[in-house]
């Protein structure tokens, strides 16, 4: 168990509370039965001290009852605590991940947009990437033939890589 040691004073933003807070032990819970001293031999004052009995999982301020209230996504986002990435949006008082629906789209105004551009990119690249292996393939089968050494034709590796082309090319037309 996660035993936190705060000053007792109640604190209305994160900033004072993170200031109360003055040090955490983590201690077999059975062996303390809410005993703080054996926690906190020489700190703990319950005049001046209370004890969180938990892990403080995130901002959080200091009622006047001496309890934390932990500020749920919405307040830690009006208060920017907390910044909602790519993909989240606030729904209630909690963030949503709303997953990509592809690689070709970009977040603008809390949405997934289409964009065409980086698509048309992409598939320009893949085919400029086929054409380096091709010539570099003919580049290979011209050196052997002039070497005297065999060469099958048609290459079936040229096939494929030029069938893998029209293909491509093909799929760029259809945006």
């Amino acid at each position: 168990m996660k035993y936190n040691l705060l000053k007792k004073e109640a604190a209305n933003t994160w900033e004072e509370a993170k200031e109360k807070h003055i040090k955490s032990v983590s201690l077999n819970e059975n062996r303390i039965n809410g005993e703080y001293e054996k926690v906190f031999p020489y700190d703990y004052d319950p005049e001046v001290h209370f004890v969180y009995e938990g892990k403080i999982t995130g901002p959080y301020t200091i009622q006047p009852d001496f309890t934390l209230y932990f500020l749920n996504d919405r307040e830690q986002i009006e208060k920017e605590y907390k910044a909602l990435e790519i993909g989240e949006i606030l729904e209630g008082d909690e963030i949503k991940n709303i997953p990509s629906p592809g690689e070709f789209y970009t977040w603008n105004n809390n949405t997934w947009i289409y964009d065409k551009q980086r698509e048309i990119d992409s598939i320009n690249n893949r085919i400029k990437s086929i054409e380096v292996d091709l010539e570099n393939k003919q580049a290979r089968l011209d050196s052997r033939e002039k070497l005297g050494m065999k060469v099958s034709k048609p290459d079936p590796e040229i096939v494929r890589l030029l069938q893998l082309h029209a293909d491509t090319s093909q799929e760029l037309t259809l945006i």
